[in-house]
């Protein structure tokens, strides 16, 4: 590691260390000048949009209106790993099982449309997938390199990630016991330890496990892998609103100092748990369901799938902007010390 890196490091960790001592209550995020709790506005302080996507095609990838500096791939987006994503709880109920399938993912009438349904009849292009079953799936921007069954990916090709910026998606949500849907963004760099979640986090925008409290969302951070050193904060907020009725928004802004989420583009967390990621990271959008047990993160009790259920998750739209002050601040997943934790 460079000495100028590692002085950066110890300075940035200083630094954070002393706002998350003032940062201990459910309430302090709200408190007047801890964080700025402010929407960004493009073309203002820095802001410039990277991309954004309307799903105005019939595939992925098609019609993504990119930045005037954007130098990236133009084919950002794939389907998420085609593989079981949750085994069975139950060993004499191996159907119980979720699997990711891409046919399962769909675009049409402008959006990302996500089925989820049971099938003892299943067919896949490869066949990855058993013919009984639970099936849904997701997108993502990046690709698996190597072993396609191993879902948390253990090396990725990158085809779009970001450090720090401005993340929002317009969803609907399918009223259906048994799964959720998530935006959130991560690396593969976020399962090294000793860094905390400076060297990368898990960074949950939204996880939809509130089927039976529908004005209740929730949030996550999470650091250190999923292993004997995972660590993780979490938030639970009462919007107050129905969520599960028609579209809402749901951002992110990622400062190099911390994180605000955003609900309907009010304030509804802020944080600077685990140290605040300082690497890039991809962007998921993703559908789960539940093993057999009934229960979804968060602890929520979310009831089992329903073998009837055809449920879809609608996507209308997702927003990346970011902020030219932010750039100085990203540190290369290089820099850091240390293996990836494989265990969980």
């Amino acid at each position: 590691m460079k000495k100028s890196i590692a002085v950066f490091l110890c300075i940035l960790l200083i630094s954070i260390t002393s706002l998350t001592l003032i940062s201990c209550s459910d309430d302090d995020w709200k408190e007047d000048g801890l964080y700025d709790l402010t929407l960004p506005t493009l073309g203002e302080d820095g802001w410039y949009m990277v991309f954004e996507d309307d799903f105005n095609g019939n595939t992925l990838n098609e019609g993504i209106v990119f930045g005037d500096g954007y130098e990236g791939n133009r084919e950002i987006w794939t389907t998420s790993p085609h593989s079981q994503r949750w085994a069975s709880d139950d060993e004499n109920k191996p159907e119980q099982a979720c699997y990711w399938c891409p046919e399962t993912v769909s675009v049409k009438d402008g959006t990302l449309q996500i089925k989820s349904y049971y099938s003892s009849n299943h067919v896949c292009p490869d066949g990855t997938c058993p013919k009984e079953g639970r099936f849904t799936g997701g997108i993502e921007t990046r690709a698996i390199v190597g072993d396609q069954s191993d879902n948390k990916g253990t090396s990725d090709e990158l085809l779009f990630a970001q450090a720090f910026g401005y993340f929002e998606v317009r969803v609907k949500f399918p009223k259906a016991n048994g799964l959720w849907s998530a935006f959130w963004l991560q690396s593969s760099n976020m399962r090294k330890v000793g860094a905390e979640g400076v060297d990368g986090t898990e960074i949950d925008v939204f996880e939809s496990a509130f089927i039976k409290n529908k004005k209740k969302m929730g949030h996550a951070l999470l650091w250190n892998g999923y292993g004997e050193y995972a660590k993780v904060e979490d938030h639970i907020v009462d919007t107050g609103k129905n969520l599960y009725d028609g579209y809402h928004t749901y951002a992110l802004k990622w400062t190099p100092l911390y994180y605000v989420f955003y609900i309907d583009g009010v304030p509804t967390w802020a944080s600077t748990g685990g140290g605040v990621s300082h690497v890039k990271e991809f962007l998921r959008l993703t559908v789960e369901i539940d093993a057999g047990d009934g229960y979804g993160p968060h602890g929520q009790r979310i009831g089992k799938f329903d073998k009837d259920s055809n449920s879809v998750f609608y996507v209308d739209y997702v927003k990346v902007w970011q902020n030219s002050f932010y750039a100085q601040y990203e540190i290369p997943d290089e820099a850091f010390a240390g293996d990836l934790d494989l265990a969980n």
